[in-house]
């Protein structure tokens, strides 16, 4: 009998077994029958429809982690983990998910090799019988088949079951002898027989193809019948009697899908929080310091009015490009809405969809007319510009959407062509006029005065309003080429925006990035920075939109976004300045008294400013406060700075834009300045300012070098530029190894690691090198440490030595 002849056997025997059922299987069609009819009604049942979602969402979830062999290689421990407990194996098996869990990292990489050579399968091929550690049948074919569910079927216990279950006892008397084994219990059988299994599953997927089709209104494929098997299984109770097959406790699917779905989601969560603005930046093939990044993005916070000064060719306009391009909508459609939008856009280039402008100034543009346009009263038009309906759709937006408004960014570029008291005078006063409760400007731009009455029929449509005032959802980017072909800033402009400069240029780091990055850890990568854009977008756009926190005395406010007009709500600004004074009151002592000497260090500097007419006003303070306030708290994906940080960028940005003149006016203020960089200023009070004011230039100067580089001289403009140079590289070599702000995420620190040398390093080189010219006392010792606001004594410094050459000095 068939009983006795395969009782207790294995190996080829079972492997005889299986294939002798496959060449005598027969279907029983009565029972087919019946369970399409009852299956038809479970899938219309509200218990089928969510198992039809979950199992959905499911799919999407490990098609999106098994793409390609490069998702597969990307895939960390977590995300591996969190795939394997989505499967219908791991109901039977948990030991692969708990061996990558617990940290073994060549099981891992085991593990991924693996699915790399699992996804290259075709079709009929048998499958491996050499896999990693616990993994049978069950786990491999499920694999294949999410990752691909119209070529491959899925083999487990309750396939197997459910097979069993439709088929006519035809080889023995035995019931027992005519079923398929344990997949379970028998896993290389299968993997040697799977290509033959291919008929029964087709004639399935045919038999269910139009219950699929009508009532899921989509193409069958092997996924589907799984589910059909698993439905046949559970009516028959198969799997509430043995709770040792894998597929045990299927009927918590549904939650058991949502939960792991859940866990996917927080292991996305945790690999977005890693990512960052400048990785996003490197992805799109350029290299930013991350401490810029973060002012960069904290001053648009704090004002959105930016002008980004230096060298030609350090990517201030690319910088200002890639921020406005990944925030906007078209550019970077978020969901199927804002991918209509893009579409519509690019069908319609005459009417573009982008919320940024780029605008190149021209050196002949001598009023506000290029930027606004103007009235004509020949034609009776009013000759409208890109800027100004720019300027109205960015209101329409804010008045019509609100708190889901987007940001717009204008983009002037190379702002200095012409001269800007000239071109942009309108926008610099109604900028400074402040803001009303809503973040408007509170005066208006004048664009003309014609009665809407008198012009000619037909016409009146093109007529904008009178004025208009900028909403708070307007961001104005200006690039500024300091060379002799442009006109010079006044401190009017400058005090008017935040001014971030780019003079440092770093070959290596740049050669490095771009040619000599096999080890990056990033490169440059289009599809990677969209993958990025999508993580990122919507948090950098809601903390941008600056939304007001909740008070229970003003319900009024409760969901008002202000983004950059906020500079204009005293309540926020009370707020920033009693947060730098307790200093996150959730730090330690420590840090609270830190706030408090950052607000003392800045009455200090203004009182040193004040005997010169250099000192700032209320205004600038709020914006310091503000700026400090966002630096320090920025999000994770832009990246926080330090306390003194924060304040270092912010005195560079805010006041040391004031100094303009000659060397008999700037000379000594500037000296004191640079010693109240190095933190030994101890005015206390009026005499100490006094004494201090008074002491002899010459005097001062030898102290206060001597403070910095540990020489007793008074120093001369070639020493001025040498402790430039030191100052600079050991900046960028304490960057490197401390990371530009400790608080950002470590993962952060990408392909700028790869260059990283400590001093260690490079005081060992220079020991290989004994006939090297000795180098003076100065370029050996560190001084870095002697500075704490370290940017801006390097602008005093380099503005001393223009003062030095050249009698005259200005911050640009």
């Amino acid at each position: 009998m068939i009983r006795k002849r395969y009782k207790n056997i294995k190996g080829g025997g079972m492997m005889a077994k299986i294939e002798e059922i496959l060449n005598n299987w027969k279907w029983d069609e009565e029972k087919i029958r019946k369970y399409l009819e009852e299956f038809e009604k479970y899938l219309n049942s509200e218990k089928g429809q969510n198992d039809v979602k979950n199992r959905s969402e499911k799919l999407k979830n490990a098609q999106e982690l098994l793409k390609d062999e490069e998702s597969i290689e990307s895939l960390t421990s977590e995300k591996l983990s969190a795939l394997l407990k989505m499967t219908d194996a791991s109901r039977g098996n948990k030991i692969p998910a708990l061996i990558i869990e617990k940290g073994d990292e060549e099981y891992f990489k085991e593990f991924k090799t693996w699915l790399k050579s699992l996804i290259k399968i075709n079709p009929g091929d048998q499958l491996p019988e050499k896999n990693p550690k616990d993994i049978g049948i069950a786990y491999a074919t499920e694999l294949l088949t999410l990752r691909n569910p119209k070529e491959f079927y899925l083999i487990n216990n309750a396939s197997i079951k459910g097979i069993n279950n439709l088929g006519i006892n035809n080889l023995a008397r035995d019931e027992k002898d005519q079923k398929f084994p344990n997949p379970g219990r028998n896993p290389t059988s299968y993997f040697k027989y799977y290509p033959k299994f291919r008929p029964l599953f087709d004639y399935l997927k045919e038999r269910i193809k139009p219950i699929i089709e009508k009532n899921l209104d989509k193409e069958v494929d092997y996924y589907d019948v799984d589910q059909f098997l698993y439905f046949i299984s559970e009516q028959n109770g198969d799997l509430k009697k043995n709770k040792s097959d894998e597929s045990q406790d299927k009927n918590r699917e549904s939650s058991n899908i949502a939960e792991v779905g859940k866990k996917l989601e927080s292991v996305k969560q945790t690999e977005i929080s890693k990512l960052t603005l400048q990785q996003y930046f490197q992805y799109k093939g350029f290299y930013f310091d991350q401490d810029l990044i973060t002012a960069f993005y904290s001053a648009l916070k704090t004002k959105g009015f930016v002008i980004l000064s230096g060298l030609t060719g350090t990517g201030k306009t690319k910088l200002a490009q890639l921020f406005a391009e990944l925030l906007c909508p078209n550019c970077n459609p978020q969901n199927e809405q804002n991918m209509q939008i893009a579409q519509a856009s690019s069908e319609n280039q005459n009417q573009c969809k982008c919320t940024h402008l780029f605008l190149p100034v021209r050196p002949d543009w001598r009023d506000s007319k290029a930027l606004l346009g103007y009235y004509n009263p020949i034609t009776g038009k009013y000759e409208r510009t890109p800027l100004l309906d720019f300027i109205l759709k960015a209101r329409n937006d804010y008045k019509t959407n609100k708190n889901n408004a987007n940001p717009y960014f204008i983009i002037l570029d190379e702002m200095n062509l012409s001269h800007v008291e000239y071109y942009f005078a309108d926008f610099l006063s109604v900028l400074e006029s402040g803001r009303d409760q809503h973040g408007w400007t509170k005066e208006t731009i004048k664009l003309h005065n014609v009665d809407s009455n008198n012009v000619k029929e037909g016409k009146e449509s093109n007529l904008p309003p009178k004025e208009i005032n900028l909403p708070p959802n307007l961001y104005i980017i200006g690039s500024v080429n300091i060379d002799e072909t442009t006109y010079m800033f006044s401190p009017k402009v400058l005090d008017r925006a935040f001014t971030i400069e780019f003079w440092d240029v770093d070959f290596d780091n740049y050669i490095s990035f771009n040619i000599n990055n096999e080890k990056a850890k990033i490169k440059m990568d289009e599809d990677k920075a969209k993958e990025m854009a999508v993580s990122i977008h919507s948090k950098l756009l809601e903390d941008l939109r600056n939304k007001k926190i909740k008070s229970k005395n003003n319900k009024q406010n409760n969901d008002q976004v202000r983004f950059c007009g906020v500079v204009g709500d005293k309540e926020e600004i009370k707020e920033a300045l009693k947060w730098i004074y307790n200093y996150s009151e959730k730090v330690n002592s420590e840090e609270v008294e830190k706030g408090k000497i950052i607000l003392i260090e800045l009455k200090q500097l203004n009182q040193i400013l004040q005997s010169y007419d250099l000192h700032f006003g209320y205004r600038v303070l709020d914006e310091i406060a503000l700026f400090i306030k966002y630096a320090t708290n920025a999000p994770k994906e832009v990246g926080e700075l330090q306390l003194e940080q924060a304040l270092d960028f912010a005195v560079l940005m805010k006041v040391l834009p004031k100094f303009h003149g000659p060397r008999q006016k700037l000379e000594k203020p500037l000296w004191l300045v640079l010693n109240w960089c190095l933190g030994n200023s101890e005015i206390k009070n009026g005499d100490d300012l006094v004494k201090a004011i008074s002491k002899n230039l010459n005097d001062l100067k030898k102290e206060i070098w001597k403070n910095l580089t540990s020489e007793e001289k008074e120093p001369k403009t070639e020493d001025l530029i040498k402790v430039i140079q030191k100052l600079i590289q050991e900046l960028k070599l304490n960057e490197a190894n401390e990371g530009a702000s400790p608080k950002v995420n470590t993962q952060s620190q990408t392909s700028g690691e790869n260059q990283n040398q400590t001093q260690e390093e490079t005081q060992e080189r220079e020991s290989d090198h004994p006939h090297t010219e000795q180098k003076p006392e100065t370029e050996k010792t560190s001084i870095i440490n002697n500075v704490k606001y370290k940017r801006t004594a390097i602008k005093v410094l380099r503005m001393l030595r223009q003062l030095y050459e050249t009698g005259f000095a200005s911050f640009a």
